[in-house]
Order: C-alpha cells, then structure tokens, then sequence
C-alpha cells in the first residue's frame, strides 16, 4: 500500500464493534434515568382551590403508592411517598361525611424534570386530571420569600451595618 487510508479502511470491523459499545451505553443511560430516578410524592390531606373551586379534605382516608404499606390520613395530614419511575398506581379508600365508604384505584404520572410533587387527595377524589390535582413541590420558605438557600439572592441582600441595626445610639448615653 502506499500509505494512504480509504474510506473503506475507516468502516471496518473495529469502528462497527466501537459504535455498538457508545450506542448500548448511550440506551443504557436512558434506561437508568428513567427507570432508576426516585421521586419524592407528597400526599396532602388539606383542603385545596383550583380554578376557583374549593375541595374539601377528606374526613378519613387509607392510602397505598404503588401496593406499599397503607397510611391514614385525617384533614391537614401530608405524608411522603419515595417511588422510583414516571407512572405509579394509587389505592384510596376514604370516607366522607356521612360515613359512607368509597375506594379509588388510578394511576399517576410524575412529570420528567420533577423530583418532588404534592398529590392533592380532595382533587383525586373530585375526578380531576392528574395534571390538576399533582402540583410541583415549593418549599414553604420559598412561598414566603424567605432566603434560606443562599445563592445569588443572598449575595444581593445588604448586610445590616450596627447603625442599621440598632439606630442612632448617640441619644442613649
């Protein structure tokens, strides 16, 4: 040969063996993210509004993700849930206020790029859309505005100097 190397030189059996390894690992990631990624469902018992529509929480419910063990849950009760994969399958048995006993059996999924939503009982129950009745997790100081994280927010805020802090002093002595 004259040194020279050909496009057929370049497809041999070598690049096909290389392709096949970065394509498997390449799927083997997908397979990983989606079915190894863990989500955080926060289950609330509260009483919740959407789209100016009050529903009311629940007298009395058992709840189970996924066939796991049963919780209970009265009003204003949030219990968490850690589940791995996208679509789940929930059990509600719950009464309401005349005591009559209802069971419930649907299945959710949890959005892609959410690792913590909160799952409204009241909403499940009313029939609503599980686009409606799970809802991305906020933290409650950050409902507040509250700075707990640091960050760039942190770094914006004035740090209080101890004439800020106690005032004009001169007066006091």
């Amino acid at each position: 040969m004259n040194g020279k190397k050909t496009i057929k030189d370049f497809f041999n059996l070598s690049f096909y063996v290389r392709l096949a390894v970065i394509l498997l690992v390449i799927i083997l990631a997908v397979f990983l993210y989606h079915y190894g990624k863990q989500h955080t469902v926060y289950i609330d018992n509260r009483t919740i509004e959407i789209d100016g529509v009050s529903y009311k929480a629940l007298e009395w419910a058992e709840v189970s993700v996924d066939g796991g063990d049963a919780s209970e849950y009265s009003p204003r009760t949030r219990r968490e849930a850690t589940v791995q994969r996208q679509k789940h399958t929930i059990h509600v048995v719950y009464e309401d206020e005349d005591f009559n006993q209802f069971e419930i059996e649907t299945e959710f999924t949890v959005p892609l790029n959410e690792t913590q939503v909160v799952l409204s009982l009241p909403a499940l129950v009313a029939g609503l859309d599980d686009s409606q009745y799970i809802t991305q997790f906020i933290p409650m100081a950050q409902q507040l505005g509250i700075n707990v994280g640091g960050g760039a927010a942190a770094a914006a805020e004035e740090i209080p100097t101890e004439e800020d802090m106690f005032g004009d002093m001169t007066a006091d002595f």
